[in-house]
C-alpha cells in the first residue's frame, strides 16, 4: 500500500476512517521501502534486514536470484532471524493468516493462501474454500487474465467480500482472534494480497471512489527514460497504449480494495478490543512497498518513484480506559523504513532481533523523542535488481550498481513530483559527489554481512 492511500495525505478522495482511527492511538509515519519488489521487500520487512543484506534483490519473475553465499540458499539466513521465529523463541504463541509462506515453519497456527500468480495452489486454503463454493474455476480464469494483461483488463467477477481473496484473508484473521489465548503472549500476523494485487476489489468496493475525480497526476510514459525511472512489469505497448479512462479505472480498483483493506482493518480492531487483554495489546500496520497509478505513465511496484517506494507505517497503543489513553505525538519530519517494522515489533514484545538488523526500533518517538540517536532520520535506502536509491531530506539519487553510475538524481525541495532529473544540469553536478559520499555511508554499516 501506497502512504498517501490513507485519506490524511488528502491525495485521493478516498475516506480511511479505520486506519486513521487506528493512527491516532498512536504514531503515524510514512516509510520508504527498502525494497519494491517481490519478495524481498516483504522479508525486508519481517527481518529489518536490506535487500543487500539477505539476497533477494530480484523480483521473483526475474530469471535468477542473487547468489547465495556457499552452502546458503537465498532465504535461509534472513528468516532463521525473522520477527515470526523470534517471537516464538521469546515463548509467543504466533498465529499467522494470508500469504506467510516465507516464515510459515515459524508458525504455531497458519491459514495459508497461496500468492496470486499461482493458477491452481495445492496448499491454499483460500482456493480450497472458492472450490467448494463452486467458484474455483472462475477464480482460476480470473488469474490467468491477470497474468496476461495484470490491471489493465482485470476480469471482473460478482464475489461477495469473503469470496474475495483479501476478504478471505480478514475473516480468518477474525476467527484467528476468537481462539488466541488469553493466558500466555501472543502475535497474530496477517499479511493480504491487496492492494497492489491488480484484481478489481468485491462488488460492493467497486464503486468506492468516484472515477471522474481520478483523472489527474497522468502523463504517457517516456520511453526514453523509463529503464532509468522503472522496471515494467507489462510490455511496452500496454503501457503506450494507457489513456485516461483506463488509468481513472486502475485507480478506482486500486482504491476501493483499499477501502475493503480499510474495512476489514476496523472489524480486527473491534474484535481485539473486545478481548480480556486489549489492554495489552498493540497493532502495527506497514507495507513491504507501494504501487504506482500512473505517474510517469507507469503501473506497478518495481521502480524508486515516490507511489511505488512511500508506505504507510502506524504503530498504535492499546485501547486503554480513557485517562490512561497514550497521547498521539507530533514527530518532525524525518525518513524512515520499512527495516525498523520488525525491531518496532520486537521492542514492543521485548524480543531481540539479530544484531545484524540494519533497521531501529521507532518506538521512543511515542514517548517525544524527535529524533533517533542510532537512526537520525537524513537518509533511507532501497535496492532491487542491480538499482540502488538514497533519499535524503532533500535529494533522491538512483544508480546502477554494476557501472556505479548515477542515472536519476531529484531535487525534492524544488521538484516534489520528481519530473525534471538533474543528474546532467549544474545542481545536480554540484551536489552528485556529497551524495556518492553518503551513498557509502548508507552502505558501509551493511558491508560486513553481506560480504
Amino acid at each position: 500500500m501506497r502512504s498517501d492511500a490513507l485519506a490524511d495525505e488528502q491525495a485521493w478522495p478516498l475516506p480511511t476512517p479505520r486506519m486513521l482511527a487506528l493512527a491516532q492511538r498512536g504514531l503515524r509515519l510514512a516509510a520508504t521501502s527498502a525494497c519494491p519488489a517481490d519478495p524481498g521487500g516483504r522479508v525486508s520487512l519481517i527481518t529489518g534486514l536490506h535487500a543487500r543484506q539477505h539476497g533477494l534483490l530480484y523480483d521473483r519473475s526475474a530469471t535468477q536470484l542473487a547468489r547465495p553465499r556457499p552452502g546458503q540458499t537465498p532465504l535461509t539466513r534472513p528468516l532463521a532471524d525473522s520477527l515470526p521465529s523470534r517471537l516464538r523463541a521469546g515463548g509467543f504463541h504466533v498465529v499467522g493468516v494470508g500469504q506467510i509462506d516465507l516464515f510459515r515453519g515459524a508458525l504455531h497456527k497458519a491459514v495459508a493462501v497461496a500468492d496470486l500468480d499461482q493458477l491452481n495452489p495445492p496448499h491454499c486454503e483460500y482456493f480450497k474454500a472458492m472450490l467448494d463454493a463452486g467458484i474455483g474455476p472462475a477464480i482460476v480464469e480470473q488469474r490467468k487474465s491477470r497474468l496476461r494483461t495484470g490491471p489493465f483488463e482485470p476480469t471482473r467477477l460478482l464475489l461477495d467480500i469473503e469470496q474475495d481473496i483479501d476478504g478471505y484473508i480478514g475473516d480468518a484473521a477474525l476467527k484467528a482472534i476468537d481462539s488466541l489465548p488469553t493466558d500466555k503472549p501472543w502475535a497474530l500476523i496477517v499479511v493480504f494480497s491487496g492492494p497492489g494485487n491488480d484484481l478489481p476489489p468485491p462488488a460492493t468496493f467497486e464503486n468506492a471512489v468516484d472515477i471522474k475525480q481520478l483523472g489527474g497526476k497522468f502523463a504517457p510514459a517516456s520511453l526514453a527514460t523509463l529503464d532509468a525511472l522503472a522496471e515494467p512489469a507489462y510490455p511496452r505497448v500496454m503501457l503506450q497504449r494507457l489513456e485516461p479512462y483506463f488509468v481513472q479505472r486502475i485507480r478506482a480498483d486500486y482504491l476501493g480494495r483499499v477501502a475493503l483493506l480499510d474495512q476489514i482493518v476496523g472489524k480486527l480492531n473491534a474484535a481485539i478490543d473486545n478481548r480480556p487483554d486489549r489492554s495489552r495489546t498493540w497493532t502495527v500496520l506497514g507495507s513491504d512497498h507501494g504501487y504506482l497509478l500512473g505517474e510517469h505513465g507507469l503501473i506497478g511496484r518495481r521502480s524508486f518513484l515516490s507511489g511505488a517506494t512511500t508506505t504507510p507505517l502506524i504503530i498504535a497503543a492499546p485501547t486503554f480506559p480513557q485517562e490512561q489513553q497514550l497521547v498521539p505525538q507530533e514527530v518532525e519530519s524525518g525518513l524512515y523504513s520499512t527495516v525498523d517494522f520488525a525491531p518496532t515489533c520486537a521492542s514492543l514484545t521485548g524480543c531481540d532481533l539479530s544484531t545484524e538488523t540494519a533497521g531501529r526500533s521507532l518506538l521512543p518517538l511515542l514517548h517525544g523523542q524527535k529524533v533517533l540517536p542510532e537512526h537520525p532520520g537524513d537518509s533511507a535506502l532501497s535496492e532491487f535488481n542491480d538499482r540502488l536509491m538514497l533519499e535524503t531530506e532533500r535529494y533522491k539519487i538512483i544508480f546502477e550498481r554494476h557501472h556505479r553510475q548515477c542515472i536519476g538524481l531529484y531535487d525534492l525541495l524544488n521538484d516534489p513530483q520528481e519530473r525534471r532529473n538533474i543528474k546532467m544540469n549544474e545542481q545536480g553536478q554540484n551536489v552528485l559527489d556529497q551524495l556518492r559520499w553518503r551513498v557509502a555511508d548508507a552502505l558501509l554499516p551493511l558491508r560486513a554481512w553481506a560480504a
